[in-house]
C-alpha cells in the first residue's frame, strides 16, 4: 500500500484551507451572523406551525423577513390549515411560487381537501397535471361531469386504464363512464392482460378474463398458468391454435422465462412451436437474441449457435456485448475479428471494441496493428484507454482542463432563488429538500448557466451536484471537481488504519455515492460508501444504529474495514475485491474459472452481473484518476494488462 509522506499532508490541509475559501466566497449574498441566527428561528418555527396565531409564532416570523427559506414555514403552515378560509392565502402562495418545490406539496394538500369537500369547480381550477393518480383521476372525473373535451378525457382515460395493476377507487366512476360509452374495447382488454401478466399484478387476470368474450377467455387462463409456472408453455396441445399472434405473445414470453430455468425444455418448446405456427422473422430474432443471452450467461455449449441465429443488422447492442464475451472466453480470437467487423459503425468504432479488436490482433501475432490502435485507445482518460496504456507500459493520459467560467454570471446564478433556497437547505442538512430546489434551479438556466452551476455546486462541497452537473452538460475534463478528494480527513485516516490504498477507498466512494452522505439506495445501503445495516453489523461485531452509516468518518471506517476483510478474502487481488464489494465475495469466488487460466480483461468483461462488469470498470478508472491526484504513480493497468486468473492463480 503506497506510503502518505509529510509533503502530501500538508499539500491536503492547504487544498482544504483553499476550499473553505472558496466555499465562502461563492456562497449566496447574506449577513453570515444573521443568516445562522435565521437558520435557529426556521429550526424553532418548523415545530410551532400548528400555533400560528400565538405570539411566539408572530415574533419569530417577523425575524425571518428576507430569508431564502421563509415561504417553507408559510408553505407549511398553510398545509396544517389547507381550508377554505384560507384559500386567499394559498391562491397567493400558488401563484407565487407556480412550478418551484414549494407548489406540489401544499397543491396536493389543497386537492386533496377539495376533493374531500366535493367543490369541484374549486379542484378543476387548482389542479395541475401529475403523476398523482387519484388526483388525476378525480379531475378527469369533475371535467367529464361537465362534458368538457370528452373525447380527450377518454383517451386519458385509456392511458390510465391500460396498466398491468389496480387503480385507485378514485378511478371507477371514470373507468366506468369511459366503459359505458364503448371505449373499452377488445384491444385495450387484451393489451392490459399482458401487462398485468408479464411482470404486472396477476391477480387481475381473473377480473379480466370476465371482459373478454368467451372465445377469448382461455387466452387468460393461458396467461395466468404460464405467469405462475413458465414451464406450463411446454405443453403445447394447450394452445389451440385459435387466436395464433395472440397464442404465440403467451408462448413468446413463457419460453423467455423457461430459458432461464430450464435450457433444454425452453429451446424444445419453441422449436415445437415454430412448427406448429406461421412466426413472423421479427418474433424469431427476439426470441432467439433472449435465448442467446441466456445461453451466453450459463456458458451453455449452445451459445454459439443461438448468438449466430441472433445477430442481425438491427440487433442492440447488448447482443453484440454477449456474442463477443463469448468469443473472448472460448479464445476464438479470429472469429473476434469478425463479429466486430459486422458490428454497426458506432458500436464497432466504440473504445470497448477497438480495444478487443486490437486484443484479437495482438493475439493472432499481428502485433503491429494491435500496437497502432492501443496506441490511439491510449490517449482516452477510460478505463479502455487506461488498459490500452497498461498493454504499452506507458503511464495512462489523463487531461485535467478546469472549466473557465464568467464570476459575474457564477454570482447571478448563486442568487438566484432557488439556488439560495438550495444553500440555506444545504446548510440544514436537509438534503433532499435541497436536491428539489437544485433540481427545479437546473430547469430554469441557460446551458452555460448550468455549468457554472456545477462550480457553484463544488464550492459549497455539494460534490454529487457538481459530479452530476458536469456529467450532464458533457463538460469532462474538469478533473479536480468532477473526482473531488472530498472527505480527505475521513478516507486518508480510515484508509491508513485499514491498510488499504486511499485512492481505492476515493475511488469506491465516487462510484458508489458521488459522495452524498445521507446517499440511502432502495436496497437499503447507505452513506458515502453505500454500506449495508448488516455489513456494518458484522464488522463491527455489535449492534449499531444504522443512523450512524450518514456519518462520514462512521460510513468510510466500516468501509475500509470491508475492503480490508475483501482483500483478505480475494488474496489481496483488488480486482477481485472490487467485484466483491459490488456482487458479494461468495459469488465472485463461483465466477473464478477452475479448470484454466484467463487473463484479468477477458474475466472483466464476461462478469455476468452487467452493474457488476460497469462497476468493476469504473471503480478502476476511478483509482487511476485519483492515483494521480494524490501524487502516486503505481502501474496499476500494466500489472492489470498481464494479470491471469483461475486455476491455482488469482
Amino acid at each position: 500500500m503506497p506510503v502518505i509522506n509529510r509533503r502530501q499532508i500538508v499539500f491536503f490541509v492547504l487544498l482544504i484551507l483553499q476550499c473553505v475559501q472558496v466555499t465562502y466566497a461563492l456562497a449566496p449574498a447574506g449577513n453570515t451572523d444573521t443568516l445562522e441566527h435565521q437558520r435557529n428561528v426556521f429550526k424553532a418555527l418548523e415545530n410551532m406551525v400548528v400555533k400560528p396565531n400565538s405570539s411566539e409564532y408572530q415574533r419569530l416570523r417577523d425575524q425571518l423577513e428576507g430569508y431564502p427559506l421563509e415561504p417553507y414555514i408559510e408553505q407549511i403552515t398553510l398545509k396544517a390549515y389547507p381550508y377554505l378560509a384560507n384559500k386567499d392565502k394559498i391562491d397567493h402562495f400558488l401563484k407565487t411560487y407556480e412550478d418551484t418545490p414549494l407548489d406540489r406539496p401544499l397543491r396536493h394538500k389543497w386537492l386533496y381537501y377539495l376533493m374531500k369537500k366535493n367543490y369541484a369547480d374549486l379542484f378543476i381550477e387548482y389542479y395541475k397535471p401529475t403523476s398523482n393518480v387519484e388526483l388525476t383521476c378525480q379531475y378527469l372525473t369533475y371535467k367529464l361531469a361537465k362534458q368538457h373535451d370528452v373525447e380527450q378525457i377518454f383517451a386519458q382515460t385509456k392511458q390510465l386504464w391500460v396498466v398491468g395493476k389496480s387503480q385507485p377507487n378514485e378511478c371507477d366512476a371514470l373507468f366506468s363512464a369511459w366503459a359505458r360509452a364503448g371505449h373499452r374495447d377488445e384491444e385495450a382488454i387484451l393489451q392490459r392482460l399482458a401487462l398485468a401478466a408479464d411482470g404486472g399484478t396477476h391477480t387481475l387476470i381473473p377480473y379480466l378474463k370476465s371482459l373478454l368474450p368467451k372465445s377469448k377467455q382461455y387466452l387468460a387462463d393461458l396467461w395466468l398458468s404460464v405467469r405462475r409456472s413458465p414451464s406450463k408453455v411446454s405443453t403445447l396441445s394447450r394452445f389451440p391454435k385459435r387466436f395464433p399472434e395472440l397464442e404465440l405473445d403467451i408462448i413468446q414470453y413463457g419460453v423467455g422465462r423457461l430459458i432461464w430455468r430450464n435450457t433444454d425444455l425452453a429451446i424444445k418448446t419453441w422449436q415445437a412451436a415454430l412448427n406448429k405456427y406461421s412466426v413472423s422473422n421479427q418474433r424469431q430474432l427476439a426470441t432467439a437474441g433472449k435465448f442467446a443471452v441466456a445461453l451466453a450467461l450459463s456458458d451453455h455449449e449452445k451459445a454459439g449457435e443461438w448468438l449466430e441465429k441472433a445477430s442481425h443488422k438491427n440487433a442492440d447492442e447488448q447482443l453484440y456485448r454477449w456474442h463477443l464475451a463469448h468469443l473472448l472466453k472460448s479464445g476464438d480470437w479470429q472469429q473476434v475479428i469478425e463479429v466486430i467487423s459486422q458490428m454497426p459503425l458506432d458500436i464497432s468504432e466504440g473504445l470497448s471494441a477497438q480495444y478487443w479488436l486490437a486484443r484479437a490482433y495482438e493475439q493472432v501475432q499481428a502485433s503491429d496493428i494491435a500496437n497502432q490502435s492501443y496506441e490511439l485507445i491510449s490517449g482516452q482518460r477510460h478505463y479502455y484507454g487506461f488498459l490500452a496504456s497498461g498493454k504499452l507500459a506507458k503511464k495512462p493520459t489523463i487531461v485535467d482542463k478546469p472549466l473557465s467560467f464568467d464570476e459575474q454570471l457564477l454570482a447571478q446564478v448563486a442568487n438566484m432563488p432557488a439556488a439560495r433556497r438550495a444553500y440555506e437547505l444545504l446548510k440544514l442538512e436537509k438534503y433532499t429538500e435541497a436536491r428539489r430546489e437544485w433540481f427545479y434551479l437546473q430547469s430554469q438556466l441557460t446551458e452555460q448557466q448550468k455549468l457554472v452551476s456545477a462550480v457553484l455546486a463544488d464550492s459549497w462541497s455539494w460534490h454529487d451536484r457538481a459530479i452530476y452537473g458536469f456529467s450532464t452538460t458533457g463538460y469532462l475534463d474538469d478533473i479536480k471537481r468532477r473526482f473531488p478528494m472530498a472527505y480527505s480527513d475521513e478516507v486518508l485516516s480510515n484508509s491508513q488504519a485499514n491498510q488499504v490504498d486511499p485512492a481505492w477507498t476515493f475511488a469506491i466512494a465516487r462510484r458508489e455515492s458521488s459522495f452524498m452522505s445521507d446517499a440511502n439506495s432502495s436496497a437499503g445501503a447507505r452513506g458515502l460508501m453505500q454500506l449495508l445495516p448488516g455489513t456494518a453489523r458484522y464488522l463491527a461485531k455489535k449492534k449499531i444504529n444504522t443512523r450512524v452509516l450518514y456519518d462520514p468518518d462512521t460510513n468510510a471506517g466500516y468501509g475500509t474495514q470491508y475492503l480490508r476483510y475483501l482483500l483478505d478474502k480475494m488474496d489481496n487481488n483488488p480486482v477481485l475485491a472490487t467485484a466483491s464489494y459490488n456482487a458479494g465475495w461468495r459469488r465472485v469466488q463461483q465466477w473464478i474459472p477452475k479448470d484454466k487460466r484467463i487473463a484479468m480483461d477477458v474475466w472483466i468483461e464476461t462478469i455476468p452481473y452487467k452493474e457488476t462488469r460497469n462497476y468493476v470498470k469504473a471503480v478502476l478508472a476511478y483509482r487511476q484518476i485519483y492515483a494521480s491526484q494524490l501524487g502516486q504513480n503505481p502501474p496499476l493497468f500494466s500489472e492489470l494488462a498481464n494479470m491471469q486468473l483461475g486455476g491455482d492463480v488469482l
